[in-house]
């Protein structure tokens, strides 16, 4: 294991210096100001991850997780709050312009999760395009839940791999601090068979504005969430995204809390709601059947 102490001017330099000695994989162990430098201290990351990581776990009985399994696919398609925990897939992939308030819906997310008997453990992901970008508003929303967000390092805010949910887990990512995403170049994320991608929305953009949104993703996302429903309440043209793209509007978001904020579109019938990353034709199906 390779470890290092490295001093510069500021942290711009500490850092090229770390990458050029040890590679993007490094470890860095701490960080502070010490007589007027920027001084890093970190280890080799290969051989660093090996040697921290912990014995790995005996592999569990896969008799329960099946039963559980199935309880939970039975459960998804008659719950009249499917777009809610504890029927959220495996994995939810938050997409949408700046200031949709996609951290805050991740976090409301989880927090559901973890007070919904039955529901799947959440795990925040929020994705960073370099070692120096700061926490984000989900790392304070998520210290009040007892989490902390996974934040790897996606360089030019191309995807990188992650390890597929567990049975009993659902990942929520948050990519508000990357740049604008290509729905292509996120494809990857989607391919998991347990996995959505939601379109989030604040209400009340101009037509133009959500066409332009809706259009890029209208392919690759399962639905819409709407944000902000109590600054503006949501318009005709909010509600109508289903009509003109084909997304259903599945959920909404108000209030300035943590819990009790997420609720269906006004209007909907709950034998309706799609399942979340569920397609609408297999969600009225699975309605025909209950």
């Amino acid at each position: 294991m390779t470890r290092l102490t490295i001093r510069a001017a500021d942290s711009a330099q500490a850092m090229e210096e770390l990458m050029r000695c040890l590679g993007p994989e490094a470890l860095i162990l701490s960080t502070r100001q010490h007589r007027g430098q920027v001084e890093i201290e970190a280890v080799s990351g290969d051989t660093a991850l090996a040697d921290l990581a912990p014995p790995a776990p005996e592999k569990p009985d896969p008799a329960p997780q099946f039963a559980a399994r199935l309880l939970r696919e039975l459960t998804r398609r008659r719950r009249p709050d499917a777009v809610l925990p504890p029927n959220l897939p495996g994995r939810v992939v938050l997409v949408g312009p700046p200031g949709a308030g996609r951290s805050m819906l991740a976090a409301r997310l989880a927090a559901e999760a973890l007070r919904v008997p039955g529901a799947r453990r959440p795990t925040l992901i929020a994705p960073r395009p370099d070692l120096l970008c700061p926490p984000g508003a989900l790392a304070g929303w998520a210290r009040l839940l007892g989490l902390v967000p996974h934040r790897p390092v996606w360089a030019n805010g191309i995807a990188g791999p992650l390890p597929a949910p567990a049975i009993d887990q659902t990942q929520i990512l948050d990519l508000s601090d990357l740049p604008p995403q290509d729905p292509d170049a996120l494809a990857p994320l989607a391919a998991h068979p347990d996995a959505a991608i939601w379109l989030v929305l604040p209400t009340g953009l101009h037509p133009d504005y959500q066409d332009r949104l809706c259009r890029n993703w209208a392919d690759k996302a399962a639905l819409i969430a709407l944000t902000r429903a109590d600054l503006c309440p949501p318009t005709a043209d909010d509600l109508g995204l289903n009509l003109r793209f084909g997304l259903p509007v599945a959920l909404i978001a108000q209030g300035t809390g943590l819990l009790d904020t997420l609720s269906l579109p006004p209007g909907q019938d709950a034998a309706d709601a799609p399942v979340a990353g569920q397609p609408e034709e297999q969600a009225d199906a699975s309605a025909q059947l209950s």
